[in-house]
């Protein structure tokens, strides 16, 4: 499990992985805009928008709790625990990035489905599914940027931490 747990959480296979998640959400975004304002059953395009925030906001938890994963699989203490943990804050922040993302993607969506008895959207559908697209771009964004650290600009396990990244000691000035 140790193996397991070591190449599903390395920098490597969260950098691909991410990277690897970029192009649906480019494609749903150039999939969707033809739609907008010409097609008045929005239902597909409200799947695609529901199904890929789901995904974000997955992958967001995921990569926010890579540290409680690698306890999990018994991977912390190691002799480049430092450089983990460095791992770890970049995966964290990128994650946050992704679940708050997604999340209002997915309201967006959501506010389209509730009645409007209860939240009238009316005329607005589009501009809400609009909305949903920017959270995906940024997301998309984001999802590239976070691989392309994961995988080239985070220095290697050997190299020295700069000391922003260096672990903090208690008590010391």
């Amino acid at each position: 499990m140790r193996v397991l747990g070591r190449v599903l959480l390395s920098r490597w296979v969260i950098g691909l992985l991410l990277l690897i998640l970029v192009p649906p959400l480019i494609l749903a975004v150039v999939e969707i805009w033809p739609h907008l304002f010409h097609v008045p059953d929005l239902h597909e395009d409200q799947d695609i928008v529901t199904g890929l925030g789901v995904i974000m906001i997955g992958v967001g938890v995921a990569l926010e709790e890579r540290h409680v994963l690698r306890e999990v699989f018994g991977l912390l203490e190691g002799p480049h625990e430092a450089w983990e943990q460095m791992v770890d804050h970049v995966c964290h922040k990128y994650g946050a990035g992704q679940l708050v993302l997604g999340l209002f993607a997915e309201i967006c969506i959501e506010m389209i489905k509730i009645p409007n008895t209860i939240i009238y959207t009316g005329e607005v559908d589009d501009y809400l599914i609009i909305g949903a697209m920017v959270f995906m771009t940024i997301g998309a964004i984001l999802l590239a940027r976070g691989g392309i650290t994961l995988l080239f600009l985070l220095p290697g396990r050997d190299a020295a931490l700069p000391p922003a990244a260096a672990p903090k000691r208690h008590g010391a000035h």
